[in-house]
């Protein structure tokens, strides 16, 4: 039985990519490794956002060739997700009598056999590189590998649509649920629509079946993902007009995505509706209460702010200002001042000043923002700020913006979390290690506590929090 080994690199939406990847090839008969070095395929699921994970990506597959050099049987490696424009093979697998098509970047392919083809750049960057495949197109896995291994490489529970290939969920009681597919933003530093294809929704009772079906098998956690979450069928007019008025005497919109919400509330066994990410610009007041209104919606969100400057949010095309941000901060904390808020942070993009850095700094503070992905700028080619903007600041200033935010960081995480001491809370037990039990309150923070006999894993279990240990919470169970 041949092994495969899967890295998965980047965002939550390339996890639960891979895990589409892991049901077809156990369908197909192969064996999951945990060890590169024992496996007869390889599979990158790479991430192009930042730099670092490709560089990541780069050293494994020099790694692999090392490794071919003493192996008769030599690892086939297999390229998807963000760094992947086409589906194609190695020149060595052509077919000389096939007519060669040479598509467009991100276009799907119209015919299997455009697959005989090798234009995708990567190729003559890696030249053990066996092929690429769009995870979009995912329905041509098993031709490709019957192809490559010259044997029938087959699978029983084939779906031509990616979005309804099934996926194989290890953990039971917690699962991800792609609600879209890819981003039609076009933020200047951002690779995704370049690498992927036009946002599309999945159909509302689709997604509906699957989740009460996850919940008919004991999950008891689920969260919504993709790009961008809240622009849920925002290409189709699928709202309702809610008869009441708001707090600011206007109509208030019921969202596709709310309504979506809503629908997922009711299914029963089911705890904790989480969802990630989301857009401030795509974001209604009404999905902001779903927080409140919904039992099962978990007090957490996460959407990305990238700068507090508004000549800085403009050059990113980012669709919103700060006090849009900052109006939705105060909403949620208003309604409960232990919610917890993350966001994403761009450091020393094109044309920074330090007077802009310093308005970022100032809006982390002045919201007390919980937690931070912080990145430092690095150029993406294909992007608009590649083409028109330069990289223009050094990486030592970079790097030095980065330590200051992220102290900053440190300070917001010790003044929220000790608000939460003596605070009471439920508590679904996710994982173990080292003889202890580690999960998450329903406002996203982590917490652990020593082993109890009559306690397991994703038991929900009420605790009052005792200290805050850096990055983690202490508790006791009541």
């Amino acid at each position: 039985m041949r092994k495969y080994f899967i890295q998965t690199f980047g965002c939550e939406m390339n996890k639960a990519d891979s895990e589409k990847i892991n049901m077809i090839l156990l369908q197909s008969w192969l064996q999951k490794t945990s060890d590169y070095k024992n496996a007869d395929l390889i599979i990158l699921n790479t991430c192009s956002v930042r730099k670092k994970w490709e560089d990541r990506v780069f050293w494994l597959l020099r790694e692999i060739e090392e490794l071919n050099k003493d192996r008769k049987n030599k690892i086939i490696t297999w390229i998807t997700g963000c760094m992947v424009r086409k589906t194609w093979l190695n020149k060595k697998y052509l077919k000389e009598d096939l007519e060669r098509n040479k598509a467009k970047n991100i276009e799907y392919l119209e015919n299997k056999y455009w697959i005989f083809n090798n234009d995708d750049k990567l190729f003559p960057r890696m030249l053990n590189l066996d092929f690429t495949l769009r995870i979009e197109e995912i329905k041509y896995l098993n031709m490709i590998l019957t192809h490559i291994y010259s044997e029938k490489i087959w699978n029983d529970d084939k779906f031509d649509d990616y979005l309804k290939q099934t996926q194989l969920r290890e953990n039971k009681f917690q699962a991800s649920v792609v609600v879209q597919t890819w981003c039609d933003n076009y933020c200047s530093f951002c690779i995704v629509p370049y690498t992927r294809w036009k946002e599309i929704s999945r159909e509302h009772n689709e997604i509906i079946a699957e989740i009460t079906n996850l919940a008919q098998n004991w999950t008891k956690e689920i969260s919504l993902v993709w790009q961008n979450v809240n622009s849920y069928w925002k290409q189709k007019n699928l709202g309702l007009w809610n008869q009441e008025k708001s707090a600011w005497n206007e109509w208030i919109w019921i969202s596709p995505f709310r309504k979506l919400l809503n629908n997922i509330n009711k299914i029963e066994w089911i705890d904790r509706i989480r969802f990630t990410s989301s857009n401030p610009h795509d974001m209604t007041f009404d999905i902001l209460d779903a927080h409140f209104e919904l039992e099962k919606t978990c007090n957490y969100l996460h959407f990305a702010l990238q700068s507090w400057n508004d000549e800085m949010l403009k050059k990113m095309n980012r669709k919103h200002t700060y006090n849009d941000f900052k109006k939705m901060v105060e909403y949620l904390r208003k309604k409960d001042s232990y919610f917890s808020i993350s966001t994403d942070i761009i450091v020393w993009f094109s044309g920074e000043t330090d007077e802009m850095f310093k308005d970022t700094l100032k809006a982390i503070k002045e919201l007390e923002i919980d937690f931070i992905y912080i990145a430092r700028y690095s150029v993406r080619s294909w992007t608009l700020a590649s083409k028109i903007y330069p990289d223009d600041i050094p990486d030592n200033i970079k790097a030095k913006r980065w330590h200051i935010l992220n102290t900053q960081l440190e300070e917001n995480v010790k003044k929220r979390w000790e608000k939460m001491i003596w605070k009471v809370g439920e508590i679904l037990i996710s994982w173990e290690k080292d003889w202890q039990f580690f999960g998450r309150t329903r406002n996203f923070k982590e917490v652990f506590f020593d082993k109890i006999d009559g306690i397991k894993i994703w038991d929900i279990v009420k605790v009052r929090i005792l200290e805050v240990d850096t990055w983690v919470l202490l508790w006791e169970i009541i």
